[in-house]
């Protein structure tokens, strides 16, 4: 028996030292009573960078300051079990990271799936406040007007990724191939109003446009830089991305492409003082989408984003967490309908959010929001060439029609009180 034993420790203790991959499971499951606006009290998955997930990393020792490492990372709908998730009823699938790299004394190299830049600087450098239905994400346009604006890559395909951290210093670039980047609407059933009878899109199929003659890559990169000293602390990052969102449109799914960006930066600053953190942000996004169409003969053109977020958070004890938020999105767009018509008009809106965290260990966290979605504007006017309007379907015209009544059916969810209450845990 003590011989096993002392064979078992040599074993283990030989293991532990020559030992040169890993796997490691991991995820977050993430559910709260939520009520948005004018719809019904629901449970769900929060969505964002709360998001439920489960995943695979793992890592070789090489030898010499080098590893292997891969990662694959699926998100999760914990409310109904189901591997079909979100609004757009996606399919179960290692969507949040997908890649296999090569670290080194130089940085690391990783190929595959990921987040992009504006993602890598301002949620990888924990910039702002916010949980769940109060997040307001700079630079993504923000929970309660982002569902009608998915402008700015959260992650791309088939990309390389090249990351490097020395001290508090941390920066990245990444590419792609061409026409792979664009975030492809893959909704596997028909988009209804706010009734819930009247269509607004169909349901589509996965794209695949890489490599397509004409279609572009997407790139960018981001910095940041943080420091502490005593009771201060501090931080300041940047990022930059071109998403070349319309070099898809030769797919058959383009009409219902969304409004992405062609470029976009974001800047972004942290001040913090014992248990006070003070975070602001503001990004820039242009859009070029003249080679889509819609099926009402309407489409976005082009326009231009601005995005403003502040918020303050304060650790009232080692468990405890408050936090307090603004965000205000505008973007000024540029239609064209197949009549020839031209129309422009604005969409804005506020953001205004306060919530509350308990640590219940260092894995799960309870917390509850409350936010306000206010001061919205959905606005548009519509001339033809001539500057006059024709005489049939003149009032469609005036206002671009479906341009507004597709914003209004999502807002309408969004708008004025929302709030939840919800637990997170992670493994």
């Amino acid at each position: 028996m003590k011989k096993t034993l002392i064979a078992l420790g040599l074993m283990s203790a030989f293991g532990a030292v020559h030992a040169e991959s890993s796997v490691t499971l991991y995820g977050n499951i993430n559910v709260a009573v939520t009520k948005k606006g004018s719809a019904g009290v629901t449970l769900k998955g929060q969505e964002y960078r709360y998001a439920s997930n489960i995943g695979f990393t793992g890592k070789e020792d090489l030898g010499n300051g080098y590893a292997a490492i891969f990662k694959l990372e699926a998100e999760l709908e914990p409310d109904t079990g189901s591997g079909v998730y979100g609004t757009d009823k996606k399919q179960f699938g290692f969507n949040r990271h997908s890649y296999v790299g090569l670290v080194t004394p130089y940085g690391a190299f990783r190929f595959g799936r990921s987040t992009t830049p504006f993602v890598n600087m301002w949620i990888g450098g924990n910039f702002g406040e916010g949980r769940g239905i109060g997040e307001f994400t700079a630079g993504l346009a923000g929970t309660g007007l982002r569902t009608t604006q998915p402008e700015v890559g959260a992650r791309w395909n088939n990309a390389m990724f090249y990351d490097v951290k020395k001290g508090g210093f941390a920066a990245g670039l990444a590419v792609t191939t061409k026409g792979s980047q664009s975030l492809v609407p893959t909704r596997l059933a028909t988009l209804y109003a706010a009734d819930g009878t009247t269509p607004l899109a169909p349901a589509t199929s996965p794209v695949d446009n890489e490599g397509v003659s004409g279609a572009k890559s997407a790139y960018g990169a981001y910095a940041r830089y943080e420091a502490k000293s005593g009771m201060w602390g501090y931080k300041i990052g940047a990022a930059y991305q071109v998403d070349n969102g319309s070099s898809y449109a030769a797919s058959s799914n383009s009409k219902n492409a969304p409004a992405e960006s062609k470029n976009a930066w974001l800047v972004g600053t942290g001040l913090s003082y014992g248990s006070a953190t003070l975070s602001a942000a503001y990004a820039q996004s242009k859009i070029d989408n003249t080679d889509l169409s819609v099926a009402s003969g309407a489409r976005l053109r082009t326009g231009k984003s601005k995005t403003l977020f502040v918020s303050l958070g304060y650790d009232v004890t080692p468990n405890d967490h408050v936090y307090a938020s603004y965000g205000r999105y505008k973007r000024h767009n540029n239609y064209e309908f197949s009549t020839g018509v031209t129309g422009e008009g604005d969409i804005a809106g506020s953001q205004y959010s306060v919530g509350y965290e308990h640590r219940l260990s260092k894995r799960t966290v309870i917390y509850a929001n409350v936010r306000k979605v206010a001061n919205i504007t959905n606005s548009c006017s519509a001339k033809s060439p001539l500057g006059a309007f024709p005489a049939a379907s003149t009032p469609y015209l005036r206002t671009c029609g479906v341009a507004i009544a597709t914003v209004n059916s999502v807002l309408d969810t969004e708008k004025d009180w929302s709030y939840d209450l919800g637990i997170s845990h992670k493994f």
